[in-house]
């Protein structure tokens, strides 16, 4: 229950930082080649206002946890002054009150960009990897988020009102690049993130757990993430904006910052054994996969569901790809994008004994 509780406080904490980001972004942007409503200066305020509404999660999860009943409040005290997560979230409050006083006030646009920084490396410091590896872990982990909200955050402002960019090949110019070099960057940051907690031979081993399972699902979403992103960029109509697919890909960039919300939250599998001891398989996995066998490893176990599911998620991604030149319904590209996931997830689990 506080695991649900902790991820949907990070998921909506990433939306609203992504509306930043992107929002910040576009200021250093020439007018024609973004959009031309803005959020405002009171709305902005008041999104990095509740940043630390939705940053206090971890706070709150360790306070019930350790402090008993009766000393809660002196509980959140003691761990947000002397634990790490405490220091994480008490520099995130920091950078998002000073982040509302200057989005408020109209103030540089280039503050605001720092600021938006500090509040990203702030949740980097209470991440898994910088708990790892103080340096790195800390780097990749701001960087990889930074460059997903920042895609999510421009992308969310232009799905909002795509009729409102004057310019729409000149806003392509510049955001098909710079979506290609975000999601590069956020490719080598979350390989060299997961290296970081497991060892690359133990990806596959991994999904029985529920990190790996989200792990996994992340992975999934980022295919139909990728290919509504080359539909809008290279075969969508160039000369209007194309409102549906600027939706589409927004809501496969909603499932990435989902699933990473999630995965946030759970334990990385330093060692798959242990792991599994304290934590168990993850759900769905021993129904699609079988009882696992101690050590755990992943083997290709063949099965005719498994390939036929697979097959299935071929499809869906080809109809996907038909959808971005063909006038099909809305509802079924969006089913499409969102049924890969679904059948490339079990039919890879249901190809897969542990």
């Amino acid at each position: 229950m506080m695991i649900a509780f902790t991820s949907l406080s990070d998921f909506f904490l990433y939306i609203v930082m992504a509306v930043l980001a992107g929002a910040i972004t576009l200021k250093f942007i020439p007018e024609s080649r973004r959009p031309v409503a803005q959020l405002g200066r009171r709305t902005e305020a008041l999104l990095a206002a509740a940043i630390p509404l939705l940053g206090v999660a971890p706070v709150i999860q360790l306070t019930f946890l350790l402090a008993p009943e009766g000393y809660r409040f002196r509980g959140f005290l003691d761990i947000a002054t002397g634990f790490r997560a405490g220091h994480s979230f008490l520099a995130l409050m920091a950078a998002a009150l000073l982040l509302a006083a200057v989005l408020r006030f109209g103030l540089s646009r280039f503050i605001q960009a720092l600021l938006i920084l500090a509040a990203f490396g702030a949740i980097a410091y209470g991440s898994h990897s910088a708990t790892i590896d103080e340096t790195a872990g800390l780097i990749a982990h701001g960087v990889h988020l930074t460059a997903l909200s920042v895609w999510a955050g421009i992308l969310f402002h232009v799905a909002a009102k795509p009729d409102a960019i004057p310019d729409w090949r000149g806003f392509l110019k510049w955001f098909t690049p710079t979506a290609a070099g975000l999601m590069a960057v956020m490719i080598a940051t979350g390989v060299f993130l997961m290296l970081l907690v497991m060892k690359a031979e133990d990806y596959a081993s991994s999904w029985i757990l529920p990190y790996g399972q989200m792990l996994l699902l992340k992975h999934l979403s980022i295919i139909p993430l990728l290919a509504a992103a080359a539909i809008n960029g290279f075969i969508a109509k160039k000369d209007h904006p194309p409102a549906w697919w600027l939706r589409m890909e927004s809501l496969m960039l909603l499932f990435v910052l989902f699933f990473t919300s999630v995965m946030s939250k759970l334990s990385p599998p330093h060692d798959i054994d242990s792991t599994f001891r304290s934590e168990g398989a993850a759900p769905f996995a021993e129904r699609l996969s079988g009882p696992p066998a101690m050590p755990i490893g992943a083997r290709m176990d063949p099965s005719p569901e498994g390939v036929l599911f697979l097959a299935n998620s071929i499809l869906l991604l080809a109809l996907l790809f038909i959808g971005g030149r063909r006038d099909l319904p809305k509802w079924l590209t969006a089913l499409s994008g969102i049924g890969f996931i679904a059948a490339a997830y079990a039919g890879l689990m249901l190809l897969t004994s542990f």
